[in-house]
C-alpha cells in the first residue's frame, strides 16, 4: 500500500471512487415481487459467510505484498473482530480511546485484512455496484488486486461501482479495514469500541440504464381529506411509476418520457400514517430491465402553537433512545434481532426511538414504517470527547470545550457529508419525522450550517439537536427556532420544565427530552413524575428514556447455564467507564428489567382518575393521539378486598383520541371493605404481530374504601415468664422461648415451637446496596449508615398477665461523627409468642436522607417461601411501583432477586399491610397498622455492595429478612437529576411499629 495514497487521516478525503449518495433501496427483476424481502431479489448478491481473515496489530505492519498473501484465518461477516479472539472490547463513553490528535490518529492502529472469492457472470451486460452498509471506522477496497477505493462514517453505506474491476467467473476481493482514523473524532458515542465489517456487505446487478434515485414525499390538504404523492425520479431510462394501496390494489400509474422527473398522484380521503395506525401505500418504480419497490406514509410533520402537531394533532413521544447491541454479536444486529426489540417496544406501549447515536441499518428504519414508531434520525456525529480534552489545555473547566472539533475549519466537510449521507439513505422513510444532526458535539457556525442544509434539502421534517455548548470565542452561530424546529434538552428536572421552561418569553418551540430518565441498573424511579408533567401541556413533546438494553458482552455460562455479562474494564482496557454501559431497561438477553415494566405502565395510552368513588364515577381518559379506545383495546374492572375479588366486570369503553369520559359504574355504590381497590385492567382487542388478542397493555388501580387498621394480640391463656441477667433478658411462653440482647436492644434468639426463627442477632439497619443512582453513597458511608454501633443508655424488663415490656433508650451511630440516631424502644411479647415493635427515632442534624430505617433479621433458610398483601408483583419503591398493585402475592425467595449485572439493591416491596414468611410447618408474619417496605433475598447487602458482577455473588445461606419504616426512593441520578425531595428518607423525627407474630400452620386464602 503506498503510504502517499492513504486517506485516513485527511478529513478532506472521505470517500474515493463511492458512488453519490442515494436513498436506500434494492432493485428486482421486472417479473418479481418488488416488495419481497431482499434477499430474495435475483439482483442481490449477499457475500455474508466466512471470510478469510488477517489480523494486524498495527497498519503499519501490513506487508507490501499483502495483496499476494494466501495464508488466512477465517472470521464471519458482518462481525466485530474483537468479539473473534482479535483485539479486545474497549468502553469508554466520553474519553476518546486514543490521544486527541486530529485528523491524526496513533500509528499503532490495528488492521484486519479481509479477502473472499465470488463468482460473476458478466454475460448480462449488467454493471455491479458493491455495498457495504456498515464497516467501523474506514476501509481501502481491492478487486483483483487492484485498488478501487476507500470510504468512512461507520453506520452508514459505502457503494462502489465495481465493473470495470470484474472479470466474467471467480473474482477476489480484499478489504483492509483500520480501527482508527479521521473520523474516529465524530464517532465518540458512547458505546463499545469494536472494529470490523459489522454489517451487510452485498452486491447489486443493475442495468446500464436504470433508476439512480428517487424520493416521495406527500402533501395534505384540505383537512387531511385529499392527500398528494409525489415522486422525483433521477434516471436515464424511461420509468413507469404505479401507486397500490396497502392490499395491492391498483390506484394509477404514470409512464415518465423524454426528461420527465416527476409523478404525481393525487387520493381522495386517503388514509395516513401514525404510530397507531402505519398505513402504508406501495408505489413501483419499473424500467425495461428492472422494478423498485418502495412504500410511502401520509402524514404531514409540523410545530404549531408551541406543539409538534402530526396530521394536527399534537403528538407524544413515548420514547426509548437505542444502540445497536448484542452480548453475543456485538454491533452486529440481523433482522430477526431487530424484531425483537421492536416486537418488545410494541408490547411496552414504546412508540418512538432517537437512533443514538447514528443512523442505522436501513432494514430497521423499513421496519418501523410497517409496525409505527415516530423515529428521531441521528447523524453518525458525536465528539463528546472534545471536552475532555479542553479540559487538559486551559483551567477554568468550560464545557464549551466540546465544540473544539466542530468548530474546526477542516472538519466541515466531514461533518456536512454525515448528515447528507443520512438524509439522502433515509429520505423515503415516513417513520423519521426529525432529523438529528448528532449528539453531544457541541454548536457552532458548521453545525448551524448543517441544520440550514438539512432545513432546505428537506422542508417536510423538523430539525433537531441538542448540544448547544459553543467553543469560547468562537462565532455566535444561530440556534433560533429558524434553524432548529424543537428545544432539546438532557436529564433535566420536572422543576424546570414547569417553573422555567414555559415562562421563557423568547422561547416558543416545543420541548423534546431527548434523553430522560437514566434506566442503569435498578430504575428508573421518576418516569411518572415526568409524565405527570408531560401530559400537562402540548408544549412538553414527550422524550426518550436513555436507554434501551444493557451493553453487557457475554462472556461465558455460570453453573446453572446462565450467562455471565462483562462491562467497561473487564478486558483490562487502558481506558474505560466501567459499568455505565449497563443502563438498559433490558438486560443484553432482551428479558425486560422491572424498569421496562414500569416504562410500560406510565406509557399506557389510557388513564383513569376517580371523580367520586361512592357513587361509582371515573373519568377515563384516553391518552391516545389517533385511535377511540373502543376500537384498540377491551376493559376489565377487578375489585378486591384485602387482595380478594369481590366483583369483577367487563365494561364497554368508548372514548375519541385525546379525549376522555366520565362513566358511572353501578356496582361500585355502596362498596365498603377493610382494602379495597379497583383495578382497571386494559388488554389488547385485536392480535397484533407483537402481542395476540387479551394481552394486557396497562392498569390503572384505585383506592375505593379503606378502613383503619387496628391489630391487636391473640388471645392465649398461657403463663408468660421472664428472667434476666446481664447480658439478656430471656423470655419464656408456651410455645416459645425468645432472648433479648441487652447489649444490641434486639432479640439474638427467637425459638417458636422448638423451630429457630432467627440464625443470627437481629439488627437495626439503616442502609441499603447502593443502587447505580446513588451518588449520594460517599455520605452513607461517611457516617457510617452500613456499620451502626448500638450504644444502650438504659433498658428495663417488666411483666403483666399477659405481656413482657422491656423498654430502651439507645443509640446508633459511626466512628468520628456524633451518633445519628436516638431512638426510644419499646417490645412487647405476648403470651402467645406474638411480638410488637416500636420505635421512635430521632436522626441527627445535618445528615443525608437516609436509605432505609428499619430491622434486619437472618432466618433458617427453610424460611423460604413468601406471601405479602402489598405492591407487587414487581420490585416496588415510593417513586417505582407503576409497574406493580396493592394485591396478596406469593413467591419463593430464591425467585424475588432482580439479578443486576452490577449487584446492588433490589426487589423491595412498598406499601404492605402484611409479608408472611414460610417454612415447611411454621410461618412468621410481619404485619403493621401503616404500609411499611419489605425485602427477602438469599443475598445480604454487604454481598450486593461488594461484588462488581452478578455472577460473582454468593448466597448467605440465610432468608435475609428486612422490614423497613421506609426507603428512600430509587431515581435515576446515575445520569439524571437528584432525587426528588418527596422521594427521600429525610424526616427528623418518625414511629415505626410492627409485629412478628409467628403460628404453626400456614395462612390460608
Amino acid at each position: 500500500m503506498n503510504p502517499n495514497n492513504l486517506y485516513h487521516e485527511d478529513p478532506q478525503q472521505l470517500h474515493v471512487n463511492t458512488e453519490r449518495n442515494r436513498n436506500y433501496y434494492i432493485p428486482f427483476s421486472p417479473e418479481q415481487d418488488a416488495f419481497a424481502r431482499r434477499e430474495q431479489s435475483n439482483r442481490f448478491y449477499l457475500l455474508n459467510g466466512q471470510w478469510n481473515f488477517r489480523y494486524y496489530d498495527s497498519f503499519g505492519d501490513l506487508e507490501d505484498h499483502f495483496l499476494e498473501i494466501n495464508e488466512y484465518a477465517e472470521i464471519p461477516v458482518p462481525a466485530n473482530w474483537q468479539l473473534h479472539g482479535y483485539d479486545v472490547p474497549q468502553y469508554t463513553n466520553i474519553h476518546y480511546p486514543i490521544p486527541y490528535d486530529p485528523p491524526f490518529v496513533p500509528d499503532q492502529n490495528p488492521a484486519g485484512v479481509y479477502n473472499r472469492e465470488f463468482t460473476v457472470d458478466l454475460t448480462d451486460g449488467f454493471e455491479r455496484f458493491l455495498n457495504f452498509e456498515g464497516v467501523d471506522s474506514c476501509f481501502y477496497l481491492y478487486i483483483n488486486k487492484q485498488f478501487v477505493g476507500y470510504s468512512q462514517v461507520s453506520h452508514m453505506t459505502s457503494e462502489f461501482n465495481i465493473t470495470r474491476y470484474l472479470v466474467n467467473g471467480t473474482n477476489s476481493m480484499t478489504v483492509v479495514v483500520l480501527k482508527w482514523c479521521d473520523g474516529t473524532y465524530l464517532e465518540d458515542q458512547d458505546k463499545w469500541r469494536m472494529s470490523g465489517i459489522f454489517r451487510d456487505v452485498y452486491v447489486l446487478s443493475r442495468p446500464r440504464r436504470k433508476i439512480e434515485s428517487f424520493q416521495l414525499t406527500s402533501k395534505l390538504y384540505d383537512s387531511y381529506t385529499k392527500a398528494e404523492i409525489r415522486v422525483d425520479v433521477k434516471a436515464n431510462s424511461e420509468v413507469t411509476v404505479k401507486l397500490y394501496d396497502e392490499s395491492g390494489g391498483h390506484l394509477g400509474e404514470q409512464r415518465l418520457r423524454d426528461g420527465e422527473t416527476v409523478a404525481i398522484f393525487r387520493l381522495e380521503n386517503p388514509s395516513l400514517w401514525n404510530a397507531e395506525h402505519p398505513y402504508l401505500y406501495k408505489v413501483t418504480l419499473q424500467t425495461d430491465e428492472e422494478i423498485i419497490g418502495d412504500k410511502v406514509g401520509l402524514r404531514d410533520i409540523e410545530v404549531h402553537n408551541g406543539a409538534i402537531l402530526l396530521n394536527g394533532v399534537a403528538i407524544k413521544f413515548k420514547g426509548v433512545n437505542r444502540h445497536d447491541s448484542d452480548p453475543v454479536t456485538g454491533a452486529v444486529i440481523s433482522r430477526e434481532q431487530m424484531l425483537v426489540d421492536l416486537y418488545l417496544m410494541k408490547q411496552h406501549n414504546i412508540n418512538s426511538i432517537r437512533t443514538s447515536h447514528y443512523p442505522n441499518s436501513p432494514v430497521f428504519l423499513q421496519l418501523c414504517d410497517e409496525l409505527g414508531f415516530y423515529v428521531i434520525d441521528e447523524a453518525d456525529l458525536e465528539s463528546h470527547g472534545s471536552v475532555e480534552a479542553a479540559h487538559t489545555q486551559d483551567n477554568n473547566g468550560d464545557y464549551s470545550g466540546i465544540a473544539l472539533l466542530v468548530a474546526r475549519d477542516d472538519y466541515e466537510k466531514a461533518i456536512m457529508d454525515r448528515v447528507d449521507l443520512m438524509i439522502t439513505r433515509d429520505f423515503n422513510r415516513p417513520c423519521v419525522l426529525l432529523w438529528s444532526l448528532g449528539n453531544e458535539a457541541g454548536y457552532s457556525k458548521i453545525m448551524e450550517k448543517a441544520a440550514k442544509y438539512v432545513k432546505e434539502y428537506d422542508p417536510t421534517r423538523l430539525v433537531h439537536y441538542q448540544s448547544m455548548h459553543e467553543l469560547e470565542g468562537a462565532e455566535k452561530a444561530d440556534d433560533s427556532e429558524a434553524v432548529l424546529d424543537v428545544f432539546s434538552v438532557m436529564y433535566t428536572s420536572t422543576d424546570w420544565m414547569k417553573n422555567d421552561f414555559l415562562k421563557r418569553e423568547n422561547e416558543k418551540r416545543p420541548l423534546i427530552l431527548c434523553e430522560y430518565s437514566h434506566a442503569m441498573g435498578n430504575g428508573p424511579g421518576d418516569l411518572e413524575d415526568y409524565w405527570q408533567v408531560i401530559y400537562s401541556d402540548d408544549r412538553f413533546s414527550g422524550g426518550f428514556i436513555w436507554e434501551w438494553c444493557d451493553h453487557g458482552i457475554e462472556i461465558g455460562k455460570d453453573s446453572h447455564g446462565k450467562a455471565k455479562y462483562a462491562y467497561g474494564g473487564d478486558f483490562n482496557e487502558a481506558r474505560h467507564d466501567g459499568n455505565f454501559c449497563i443502563d438498559g431497561l433490558v438486560y443484553p438477553d432482551r428479558t425486560p428489567h422491572t424498569g421496562l415494566k414500569e416504562a410500560k405502565n406510565v406509557y399506557r395510552p389510557i388513564r383513569v382518575k376517580p371523580v367520586s368513588v361512592t357513587q361509582g364515577t371515573f373519568e377515563f381518559i384516553n391518552t391516545y393521539d389517533f385511535s377511540d379506545l373502543s376500537d384498540k383495546l377491551d376493559c376489565t374492572v377487578e375489585v378486591t378486598d384485602f387482595g380478594k375479588v369481590i366483583l369483577q366486570e367487563k365494561l364497554d369503553i368508548q372514548v375519541p383520541a385525546k379525549s376522555s369520559r366520565i362513566v358511572t359504574i353501578p356496582g361500585f355504590v355502596g362498596l365498603t371493605g377493610s382494602s379495597v381497590y379497583a383495578r382497571f385492567i386494559f388488554t389488547q382487542k385485536h392480535d397484533t404481530p407483537w402481542s395476540g388478542e387479551g394481552y394486557e397493555i396497562g392498569f390503572d388501580q384505585i383506592l375505593i374504601s379503606q378502613e383503619h387498621k387496628l391489630i391487636e394480640p391473640s388471645e392465649e391463656n398461657a403463663p408468660i415468664e421472664y428472667s434476666e441477667d446481664k447480658k439478656f433478658i430471656h423470655i419464656i411462653g408456651h410455645k416459645f422461648e425468645y432472648r433479648f440482647n441487652k447489649s444490641i436492644a434486639l432479640f439474638d434468639r427467637l425459638f417458636f415451637n422448638g423451630r429457630a426463627l432467627i440464625e443470627k442477632p437481629m439488627e437495626y439497619n439503616a442502609y441499603r446496596a447502593p443502587t447505580d443512582n446513588e451518588w449520594i453513597k460517599g455520605k452513607w458511608n461517611m457516617f457510617s449508615f452500613g456499620k451502626l454501633t448500638t450504644k444502650v443508655y438504659q433498658i428495663s424488663a417488666k411483666k403483666s398477665d399477659t405481656h413482657v415490656l422491656i423498654s430502651s433508650r439507645i443509640a446508633l451511630g459511626g466512628h468520628s461523627y456524633h451518633n445519628t440516631f436516638q431512638l426510644q424502644t419499646e417490645t412487647v411479647i405476648y403470651n402467645s409468642g406474638e411480638i410488637k415493635m416500636k420505635y421512635t427515632v430521632q436522626v441527627a442534624d445535618k445528615r443525608p436522607y437516609l436509605p432505609r430505617f428499619g430491622v434486619r433479621m437472618f432466618m433458617n433458610s427453610q424460611f423460604d417461601q413468601v406471601e405479602y398483601y402489598g405492591y407487587g408483583p414487581y420490585e416496588s419503591y415510593i417513586d417505582k411501583h407503576q409497574a406493580s398493585y396493592k394485591g396478596v402475592f406469593r413467591q419463593a425467595i430464591s425467585e424475588m432477586h432482580e439479578d443486576y449485572i452490577k449487584p446492588q439493591e433490589n426487589s423491595s416491596h412498598w406499601g404492605c399491610d402484611y409479608v408472611t414468611i414460610n417454612s415447611r410447618d411454621t410461618l412468621v408474619t410481619f404485619e403493621a397498622e401503616k404500609p411499611f417496605s419489605f425485602n427477602a433475598s438469599e443475598y445480604t447487602q454487604e454481598e450486593l455492595a461488594a461484588k462488581k458482577h452478578h455472577y460473582e455473588l454468593e448466597k448467605s445461606g440465610y432468608s435475609v429478612v428486612c422490614i423497613d419504616y421506609k426507603q428512600s426512593g430509587i431515581g435515576s441520578a446515575s445520569c439524571g437529576p437528584f432525587l426528588l425531595d418527596q422521594y427521600q428518607l429525610n424526616e427528623k423525627e418518625f414511629e415505626f411499629e410492627f409485629w412478628i407474630k409467628p403460628t404453626e400452620e400456614e395462612r390460608q386464602g
